[in-house]
């Protein structure tokens, strides 16, 4: 039987986008794999780990960040004679074996990279991804549109690259609450248009920046961390009807998503776009960007704003007919997708 290890870094970083996917995928494979099948490695100075029933947990190595990933993880893999696999777009480059790679903003997207950081950060990108794409057994992505970008891209045989998805369901064991309406009194429930993300380039919130002067009767607010990617100009807040909330918790999210006019994504470039999908499931209606994945992930089931156009008036959008949310939502779950790559893997 071939033993598949988890690259289980993705348990000591805060929980974005891939971390979500990589935690609540890891959580059904193990409903769904026998005792024995998959092990998951994470660094030992890993806190909080959930408990596994049949995913076996093996605390290895003290080295940091990037750095563990290509020593001791590597160093784990060939010890074990193991097959890595990698939930979150990086991998030990000397062995990707099975990589996610969710997007390639910063392969198609450079103009958003200028600071050192960005730069820095498009170097280790493009090494992860060559040796992934030249490499790597099978490569993951979310879906058909970074599927079609790796093979325009990177001219990568579009049979070894396998879309998956992502869900929702995690936001059914959060409770809502409603203590940031205490924190933030102008918060009306009800009356405010709420976009949510890291801040950074591609999620284009200088679109929310620029639509919020144009909409000066509504208001408008922004959570999330300022990423070392943003350009301080964009998050830069010198528009009245506007509010940054910086970071907010699961609950506090549920709670303004839940109670929003509406939920706003305008981005740019996209993956899968798993903020907008835990706002559906609230019960919220979405205005995203018409770029990317996004159509094909939302369908009818949005309504659509031009990323580069802010002369719109969102109250009348939000008059167009929609097609009902759970046809979407009916269509992913984290389920699904972690029995979709249990199989995979049984395949190859």
């Amino acid at each position: 039987m071939r033993k598949y290890i988890i690259n289980g870094r993705f348990l000591t970083k805060k929980i974005s986008g891939q971390e979500r996917f990589a935690r609540e995928i890891t959580a059904e494979l193990d409903n769904i794999c026998i005792p024995g099948e998959f092990e998951i490695v994470v660094p030992e100075y890993t806190k909080d780990i959930p408990k596994y029933r049949n995913i076996k947990v093996i605390k290895y190595g003290r080295i940091k960040a990037h750095f563990w990933e290509q020593t001791n993880l590597l160093f784990y893999l060939w010890k074990n004679k193991g097959t890595g696999i990698n939930l979150c777009t990086t991998c030990p480059l000397l062995k990707p074996d099975i990589n996610t790679i969710h997007d390639i903003s910063m392969s198609v997207n450079k103009q958003f990279y200028t600071n050192l950081y960005g730069r820095l950060s498009l170097i280790w990108h493009g090494m992860m991804k060559f040796s992934t794409f030249n490499f790597a057994k099978l490569i993951l992505t979310v879906s058909e549109f970074s599927k079609s970008e790796i093979v325009r891209v990177f001219k990568v045989r579009p049979e070894s690259i396998f879309v998956l998805g992502n869900g929702w369901q995690h936001y059914e064991r959060i409770t809502a609450d409603d203590e940031i309406f205490h924190k933030f009194p102008q918060l009306q429930k009800g009356k405010y248009y709420l976009a949510a993300s890291s801040l950074t380039p591609q999620k284009n919130f200088k679109w929310i920046k620029e639509a919020a002067k144009k909409n000066p009767n509504c208001l408008f607010a922004i959570a999330g961390r300022a990423e070392k990617l943003s350009d301080k100009s964009d998050i830069k807040n010198d528009t009245n009807n506007l509010i940054y909330l910086g970071f907010v918790s699961d609950e506090e999210m549920k709670a303004l998503m839940t109670n929003c006019k509406a939920f706003i994504h305008p981005a740019l470039y996209e993956g899968f776009g798993i903020t907008p999908m835990e706002a559906l499931s609230t019960g919220a209606e979405i205005i995203i960007s018409n770029a990317a994945c996004l159509p094909e992930i939302y369908g009818t089931a949005a309504h659509y704003i031009d990323p580069y156009n802010t002369d719109i008036d969102l109250d009348k959008l939000l008059l167009e007919k929609i097609e009902d949310p759970k046809i979407i939502l009916d269509k992913y779950s984290w389920k699904k997708f972690a029995k979709q790559l249990y199989e995979q893997l049984k395949s190859m």
